[in-house]
């Protein structure tokens, strides 16, 4: 088994582990034994969405294509207390769009890697700040850094998911 065929060893950043992620998303063909029973019959385990900025590329790359989950955009929710219209602004889609998926309906593959890159950042940030409340209380404040704007207001495009990325350096570096 190569490296890119086992769940990368720190991919547990909430407590929930990825069992088989390679298998499961199709990124590597490993065979697998004769007595284990068919994948449709098989418990699939996703990672939690908070656990993907510790994943390898070629692995994002396949959750990408694959499509990122509703249970697992449900998990940055829940994480976050992001609201569905917070949601449907920072990912560009519809609020009835988020809504009506089910659990484990898929979003296409622009749509999740708007959600790959929203649960890299919220990351960082939690580890910037060490603590999920105080960073999500952080996220909602304005900022002179930002230029009088909270970091939730710049996160619905790229550019300012980079501005807030560039902030939460400065932060963790403590150069302001």
């Amino acid at each position: 088994m190569n490296e890119y065929q086992k769940p990368h060893e720190s991919a547990n950043i909430i407590g929930k582990e990825v069992d088989n992620a390679y298998v499961q998303t199709g990124i590597t063909k490993t065979p697998e034994p004769a007595t284990a029973p068919p994948r449709s019959s098989a418990k699939k385990r996703e990672p939690s969405a908070l656990q993907f900025d510790s994943l390898p590329s070629q692995y994002k790359i396949g959750l990408v294509k694959n499509g990122i989950s509703k249970k697992q955009l449900e998990a940055i929710k829940s994480e976050t207390n992001f609201n569905y219209s917070t949601l449907s602004n920072l990912l560009s889609i519809s609020r009835t769009t988020i809504i009506t998926k089910k659990g484990n309906d898929r979003f296409d593959p622009a749509t999740s890697e708007r959600i790959m890159r929203l649960a890299d950042l919220l990351c960082y940030g939690r580890e910037v700040f060490e603590n999920r409340e105080v960073f999500n209380i952080w996220i909602r404040i304005p900022s002179n850094g930002l230029g009088g704007k909270s970091p939730l207001e710049l996160l619905d495009t790229l550019y300012g998911m980079e501005e807030v990325k560039k902030e939460l350096g400065r932060i963790e570096y403590g150069v302001y």
